[in-house]
């Protein structure tokens, strides 16, 4: 099986954009409605999983052959906290996850802070357009880009004690990080490498790239 698992959900995607995050060698995992998304493209899903209310009928007649994982539509978990689920319990090395952003602020919040329920030991990454949504996994980290670049720090979790960065235009000392403020907000990379470190807490970071 592939160490990298592939997560397609039906949110906002141009489907020429998954040419360039997804291929052949990654598993494939359309979360319910993201397979109309790969219906438009040569890829196909290794798995479809979720409660089928989004897929298309010509989604499902051109996947009829591709396994399944049907779930009730009334349930307590979401398609891609299933989908994520199945990913950690399969062992996945890496997981990136495409079209979890959408016109619907709730399930964009919910798939965004399903981040911090996955094993840091998995390195996962949101994709929207330009831009990359993950979890900083640990206290002390590397983190590269091009001069320029807008970054955005959040809280989650509560408060982040002792946040340190060095790198960035605006650079903090061991600061705090409240929670629900905006301090964190368009930063920049002053040089190409630059260091985020904390003391306690949790930070999601959102990275504009100026290209991939």
């Amino acid at each position: 099986m592939s160490k990298r698992a592939a997560l397609i959900c039906n949110g906002s995607i141009n489907t020429k954009f998954l040419y360039s995050f997804i291929s052949e060698n990654d598993f494939i995992i359309a979360v319910d409605g993201g397979a109309n998304k790969l219906a438009k493209t040569k890829f196909t899903p290794n798995l479809i999983i979720g409660d089928m209310d989004s897929i298309s009928k010509n989604s499902l007649k051109k996947f009829r052959k591709i396994k399944q994982i049907k779930f009730p539509v009334e349930k307590n978990e979401i398609d891609l906290e299933l989908a994520i689920d199945y990913c950690i319990k399969k062992k996945f090395k890496e997981i990136i996850i495409l079209g979890a952003i959408g016109t619907r602020a709730d399930m964009t919040l919910t798939n965004v802070f399903l981040l911090a329920q996955i094993p840091k030991k998995i390195k996962t990454k949101i994709i929207h357009e330009n831009q990359e949504i993950y979890l900083i996994p640990k206290k002390k980290f590397l983190i590269q880009g091009i001069p320029g670049e807008k970054i955005s720090l959040f809280p989650i979790k509560g408060n982040v004690k002792g946040l340190n960065l060095k790198g960035f235009k605006y650079e903090l000392k061991n600061h705090e990080l409240k929670f629900g403020l905006g301090i964190g907000l368009s930063n920049e990379f002053k040089n190409k490498k630059a260091w985020i470190t904390t003391k306690d807490g949790l930070l999601l970071c959102v990275h504009f790239r100026k290209w991939f």
